[in-house]
C-alpha cells in the first residue's frame, strides 16, 4: 500500500478510536446520571440510602469512563502521528476485539492496519 493510502487508513484509525470511545464516555455519563436522577426520586428512601445510589451511580459511571477515556486520547494521538499512539492502539484494538459489534470493527481495522507493510512510517518519530 502506498504512504498516501497508509496515511489515510491511520487517520481514519484515529477517527474511529474518538468516535467508538467517545459513545462509550456519552454511555458512561448517562448511565451516572440516571442512576443519580433515580437515587434522588426513589420513594421513600431514607437521605443516606439515596445518597448511597447517587454514589453508586458516579462510581459506575466513572468506572465506564476509565474505559472510554484512554481509547479517545489514543485516537487524538493517532490523529496527531504521534508513535506512543501506534502501540496504544494496537493493545486498545485487541482488548476491543470482544466488544462486538464496534470493538470487534475497531479491533480488527487496527491489526489490519498495523500489519500493512510500512505502516510504522506514518507516525513521527
Amino acid at each position: 500500500m502506498d504512504h498516501q493510502g497508509l496515511e489515510q487508513h491511520r487517520r481514519n484509525l484515529g477517527i474511529f478510536f474518538i468516535v467508538t470511545n467517545g459513545l462509550s464516555l456519552l454511555v458512561a455519563v448517562g448511565v451516572a446520571v440516571f442512576i443519580g436522577v433515580v437515587g434522588g426520586v426513589v420513594p421513600g428512601a431514607k437521605p443516606e440510602e439515596r445518597a448511597l445510589i447517587v454514589a453508586a451511580g458516579a462510581l459506575v459511571g466513572g468506572c465506564l469512563a476509565l474505559v472510554g477515556l484512554p481509547g479517545v486520547v489514543t485516537g487524538i494521538g493517532l490523529l496527531k502521528r504521534k508513535a506512543w499512539a501506534r502501540t496504544v492502539a494496537l493493545v486498545l484494538g485487541i482488548l476491543a476485539l470482544p466488544n462486538i459489534p464496534l470493538g470487534t470493527a475497531l479491533g480488527a481495522y487496527a491489526l489490519w492496519f498495523y500489519l500493512q507493510a510500512g505502516s510504522e512510517q506514518v507516525f513521527d518519530t
